[in-house]
């Protein structure tokens, strides 16, 4: 894969964010490129819970305030050290065909001074960024599309093996966030997504769930395990394919903020692109760790 493709060193990336090259060396992220080429546009790709919850995802860690002062210190923190990447573009997970929206939105954000009632990431990390930075506005990639359950739904009907296998994963999935959540003390919100965008995490939440479960999910002519993935699939290539379009000329630099669970594909499709390089946040989630 792309990942062995020769770049320019990541500690001159780094260099720039303020951050010493010594982090390049200890701890360098893996299953992302090593370096990246003068001429391939940056995408640093930001796995995050969806801070209101989710019902579509497998794993969700619920809904939680974060808009108690504690809650905002620890966002001024994270959107500080991102901004010390100096991303040139902010893309968040929201619909392609809202960009109008998103933007109206955005303004209305930035005449409030920064200050709004609503909780979710887009809001409280793509917006809070952008306004740091002095952007016009963000940039919504995300394709909404059914994930299509109509050949898999009788398939568990008869095979009550592929059944609890799927719940096998789940409660272990279940368990890891119960026990992260039961912790003495309560994560900031920079633990929170170092924690979850670690190579460990990232081969799990959301991939893990959907190609543990799925994968092997079929009989006959009946390919609806496979077809659900190649189905998420699909959607992280239109997204891609969404933030191609949303490039404006000089960008060298992009933040996406997205859901963990699509750091995996989108890393693997970006990387196969030969004018992008996936970049991971986790040097400037860990610089100043204790």
């Amino acid at each position: 894969m792309g990942v062995t493709r020769f770049r320019s060193t990541i500690p001159l990336l780094l260099a720039c964010a303020g951050i010493p090259a010594v982090l390049a060396q200890e701890g360098r992220p893996t299953g992302f490129p090593a370096a990246c080429a003068a001429d391939e546009v940056q995408v640093m790709l930001l796995g995050t819970h969806h801070f209101q919850g989710s019902s579509q995802d497998a794993v969700s860690g619920g809904r939680e305030n974060m808009l108690t002062p504690a809650r905002q210190a620890e966002l001024e923190d994270l959107v500080a050290r991102l901004a010390r990447w100096a991303p040139e573009q902010i893309m968040v997970e929201s619909p392609f065909g809202f960009a109008d929206s998103v933007t109206a939105r955005f303004r209305r954000y930035v005449e409030d001074r920064g200050v709004s009632i609503r909780q979710d990431e887009v809001v409280q990390v793509g917006f809070r960024l952008a306004r740091r930075l002095g952007h016009p506005t963000v940039y919504p990639i995300d394709h909404l599309m059914s994930p299509d359950f109509d050949s898999l739904t009788p398939l568990l009907q008869r095979r009550p093996d592929l059944v609890r296998r799927r719940d096998s994963v789940l409660a272990a999935l279940r368990a890891e966030v119960a026990a992260q959540g039961s912790a003495e003390s309560q994560p900031t919100v920079v633990e929170l997504l170092r924690a979850a965008n670690e190579e460990a995490a990232l081969r799990g939440g959301n991939s893990r769930s959907m190609f543990g479960s799925w994968l092997r999910a079929g009989e006959g002519t009946n390919l609806g395990g496979p077809h659900l993935l190649a189905r998420w699939y699909e959607r992280n290539i239109y997204m891609a394919h969404y933030l191609t379009r949303s490039l404006l000329p000089a960008t060298r630099r992009v933040l996406v903020l997205i859901g963990a669970g699509h750091v995996p594909p989108l890393r693997n499709i970006l990387d196969e692109s030969p004018e992008l390089c996936p970049v991971s946040p986790l040097p400037l989630l860990r610089f100043g760790q204790g």
